[in-house]
């Protein structure tokens, strides 16, 4: 090679060498740049808050956001529901009493996407109807009003057959046949079975001589085999049936399952005998530990044999720890209310102060191994407590539907998503055993077998805590009625109220050394108080 060639090449070398070093430098601040960029977006994502536990499941609406009745339709449809008030399940059925619709929808199989149709109408000839009654009518001068009114002859009313409902209510199925509160015809009505075909006829009645009569108290003669306004409905050992009969202001019980049509009760709760049916037993404002105001829900906890009222008009829940063997026989808890003479709304605090141990309006409650569920539709939440109660006024544990205890505004003054409600009413919770859970005990051998230092152990327990396998796995239906939906949850939510707890309880340990009242910030104090929204005492 020549030394021209060989100096041309060498020439040739550096360039490019040259080049090399000034596209990794390039190079290297597109890197720098994109690793600040990844740094920054890494701090965005910590900075954003985990998103919040809501519902999974919407029926009766396409998507959570949306909530006009029969999805703003003039006629409803196999889809849609207007003031939904009760739910059920049974095997892989799912009930819904459409109140608004006059009408029960059933699910032959439980929804897996929101906004699936139901397969059978009870109440109407097709899906379109909503008629209540189907539209048939009568007037007051041809059958009594029940109330013992003479100025209501000459009224129209709307008058029942065999196979119409008013203003569903409660259901369930009991002994593998469904039962359906029909509350605007003073009745409970009952299939031979579970119901198949559109408009299918029940074969029994409660509260009712026969299917065509729908009278207040049979002709205002209230008596242990009449009904007026009956809403809530359970059985839970297909033996009993329990029916918060709401303007008799009482529940009834029933020990054996009903034979034949307007099989009489064989105990009442919040009344002293089957003849009387006053709201607080005549004394409206005398409330006692055996008295009722409008009762709309009841709940029989058949493992543990204790009854939960659902006691609306005195804004509380009460408890007996034992199945009732007499009629009148007193409660032994009440939560809502301080005492059991008590009956204002939140705890006599007023209509627009919630707390954690108050109720506004409750209307259904459910009870099981995940703990106790009440619908509290005046404060616009759900309050669950993680065991029963069993002190009087005991503060419920969490909320559903709201951020913290204190608000209680409808969907939360906002648009309603997964985890807003706006008036709940009735309640259904399913549980099965969770696969995953591990008994207590065999944690602990298994931790004891690890050799750890007690700062790991200390680390590896705070996991666990955060991990917590929960024994039974819920499933909470809540008729979200102002709504128009039924929303189905199956994870407790997290309040936000606990993370502030805990951010504040770190501050107040960030020095140890400082001691007690020592160069306190008075300034800081005020300011933290100032920001703490006012909490109600409870008991």
């Amino acid at each position: 090679m020549s030394d021209e060639n060989q100096e041309q090449e060498e020439d040739v070398n550096q360039e490019e060498s040259l080049d090399l070093v000034e596209t990794d430098d390039e190079g290297a601040d597109e890197l720098e740049v994109d690793e600040s960029d990844e740094v920054n977006e890494l701090e965005e994502v910590v900075e954003e808050k985990a998103p919040e536990k809501g519902a999974y499941l919407v029926i009766g609406q396409g998507e959570f956001n949306t909530v006009m009745s029969n999805r703003g339709a003039d006629d409803p449809g196999d889809n849609t529901l207007s003031a939904p008030h009760g739910v059920s399940k049974f095997g892989d059925m799912l009930f819904v009493s459409d109140r608004g619709n006059h009408r029960v929808l059933v699910w032959d199989q439980f929804p897996e996407e929101n906004g699936e149709p139901s397969n059978v109408v009870l109440g109407q000839e097709d899906f379109a109807d909503c008629l209540e009654n189907r539209g048939i009518t009568t007037t007051l001068d041809e059958m009594t009003s029940g109330l013992g009114d003479e100025n209501l002859d000459g009224f129209t009313i709307s008058k029942a057959e065999e196979d119409t409902l008013s203003q569903p209510d409660g259901l369930c199925v009991i002994d593998g046949k469904l039962y359906v509160s029909d509350c605007g015809n003073h009745r409970v009505v009952r299939w031979n079975g579970l119901p198949s075909e559109d408009g299918e006829p029940p074969s029994l009645v409660m509260g009712q001589d026969n299917l065509d009569e729908n009278e207040a108290n049979r002709q205002g003669l209230v008596g242990s085999g009449s009904l007026f306004f009956p809403m809530g409905i359970c059985s839970g050992d297909d033996q009993h049936v329990f029916v918060a009969d709401k303007d008799n202001h009482r529940v009834l019980i029933w020990k054996k399952i009903p034979f034949s049509d307007g099989w009489n009760a064989d105990i009442s709760l919040g009344q002293a005998g089957m003849d009387e049916r006053d709201a607080n037993r005549g004394d409206f404002d005398n409330v006692q530990r055996d008295t009722l105001s409008f009762p709309t829900g009841v709940f029989f906890d058949v493992e543990n044999e204790k009854i939960f009222v659902v006691d609306q008009g005195n804004n509380r829940i009460l408890i007996w720890n034992t199945l009732p063997r007499d009629t009148g026989q007193p409660a032994d808890v009440v939560i809502g209310q301080e005492d059991f003479v008590s009956r204002g709304p939140n705890m006599g605090k007023g209509d627009k102060r919630a707390s954690m141990a108050s109720l506004y309006f409750p209307t259904d409650i459910v009870v099981g191994h995940t703990g106790m569920f009440v619908s509290d539709t005046g404060n616009n939440r759900v309050l669950y407590w993680k065991e029963v109660p069993t002190e009087n006024g005991q503060p419920a544990d969490l909320v559903f539907g709201q951020t913290n205890f204190s608000d209680q505004y409808p969907n939360r003054h906002a648009q309603a998503n997964a985890s807003t409600l706006n008036d709940p009413y009735g309640l259904w919770l399913e549980e099965e055993e969770n696969p995953e859970w591990v008994e207590p005990d065999e944690v602990e051998e298994e931790e004891s077998t690890e050799e750890a230092s007690a700062e790991e152990a200390t680390e590896e327990n705070n996991d666990n805590d955060k991990e917590e396998i929960p024994e039974y796995l819920f499933k909470l239906f809540i008729a979200d009625r102002g709504n128009s939906r039924v929303v189905v949850w199956n994870e407790l939510p997290v309040m936000a109220t606990d993370e502030e707890e805990v951010e504040d309880d770190e501050i107040e340990i960030e020095d140890p050394n400082l001691l007690i009242g020592e160069d306190v910030d008075e300034d800081y104090v005020e300011e933290e108080e100032d920001s703490t929204p006012e909490e109600l005492p409870s008991a």
